[in-house]
């Protein structure tokens, strides 16, 4: 199918997807952004009329194909399992000038299709944000303050549109970082899909007796803090769970054997190793969560680079490796031809000297910009 021949509009936003995170993500961009006009598509009728009736969305359209005509961004915001066939159904409809980004949970089989439709203009997308509550009537404008948005570049992505991605998680106060979309899927089964499947599993262990009214009597503050995230849509962590199941699993073999050492260390009353687990586990939950120092004053890096593929993945995932916060981004091209600029603002000197040291290690040429100068050209 040909491109579609309409205007594309900036402000326009197709909005696919009106659970949670599409609500959510429609209303923080509203507070943020008073021109931009959300269209938004649900397949479920009662929750996409219930977006319109309380504002979240301006205008409701009946197909995802008329909610991405002439949109300048589009944002894939349907359970993470649906989006591969998404990308390919909206493939001839979403303007040739559009970025188009996701909010999936699980990134490797989502960029691959997206980049598949899309090409350079996909940028893989994942807000560090939730609840176990769930559905249009749970979206709140104030969901990713704060929070990681994880962005997926890689050979294909266009640095327009990823600077415009980046730019938009930003605006919705939510602090943008890059990862390879293999590392990201590997990461995050560690971090969120295994210990949803604990929570799960911690709370069918303790009902599994079938005394339920004195467990409700005797559940203490913990035991309701650590299963919290069991109450979570079982639909939707179906989709996630399927759509990164290999890593998933490998999380899972790792629990498997940490439980299977402590359950040995315990029969074998090792109380001298158990301790010492304990104590390994404490000091890793405390550097994991300890509060950074602030950032600082952001620094400007410029870096001559060929326009080639991948460039961007490569200094963006760098940058994603050592939690360098990118502020700013920008390839300046040069008049000659295959030959340009890379800028970025890093936040914080400590980290862009980091960055600085990373990539000239990649044999890129590193240089600062005094405060100030945005760029020698």
């Amino acid at each position: 199918m040909n491109a579609p021949t309409e205007i594309s509009v900036p402000g326009r936003v197709a909005v696919l997807g009106m659970g949670l995170i599409g609500g959510s993500f429609a209303l923080a961009l509203s507070a943020a952004d008073a021109e931009a006009t959300i269209v938004g598509h649900d397949p479920d009728a009662e929750g996409l009329a219930a977006a319109l009736e309380r504002g979240v969305i301006h205008e409701a359209a009946g197909s995802a194909e008329a909610a991405v005509a002439g949109a300048g961004l589009v944002v894939l915001a349907m359970p993470v399992d649906l989006i591969p066939a998404a990308c390919r159904a909206l493939a001839g409809h979403v303007h040739p000038n559009a970025a188009v980004t996701d909010v999936g949970s699980a990134k490797l089989d989502v960029v691959t299709a997206g980049e598949e439709a899309f090409g350079g203009r996909f940028v893989g997308g994942h807000p560090m944000a939730g609840s176990e509550r769930h559905g249009i009537d749970a979206a709140d404008p104030e969901l990713f303050g704060g929070a990681w948005w994880i962005l997926t570049p890689t050979e294909q992505t266009s640095s327009d549109a990823y600077a415009r991605v980046r730019a938009l998680v930003g605006s919705l106060k939510a602090l943008p970082v890059a990862l390879d979309p293999s590392v990201h899927d590997a990461l995050i089964a560690r971090l969120s899909h295994v210990p949803q499947l604990a929570a799960s599993a911690l709370v069918s262990t303790a009902a599994a007796g079938g005394d339920r009214e004195e467990l409700l009597g005797l559940a203490a503050g913990g035991f309701r803090d650590v299963t919290r995230i069991a109450a979570s849509s079982p639909e939707l962590w179906v989709a996630i769970l399927r759509s990164n199941r290999s890593a998933v699993l490998e999380g899972l073999g790792g629990l498997r054997d940490s439980l299977a050492d402590l359950e040995e260390m315990i029969a074998a009353e090792r109380w001298d190793d158990v301790r010492e687990y304990l104590a390994a586990a404490r000091t890793a939950r405390l550097e994991l969560f300890a509060r950074p120092d602030p950032p600082g004053e952001p620094v400007t890096l410029a870096i001559p680079v060929q326009d080639r593929p991948g460039l961007l993945a490569e200094v963006t995932t760098a940058a994603g490796r050592l939690g360098a916060n990118i502020e700013d981004l920008r390839i300046i091209h040069s008049t000659e031809g295959g030959q340009g600029r890379l800028e970025m603002v890093i936040a914080g000197a400590e980290r862009a000297a980091a960055l600085a040291e990373e990539l000239r290690g990649l044999g890129y040429r590193v240089e600062e910009l005094p405060p100030g100068v945005e760029s020698y050209g």
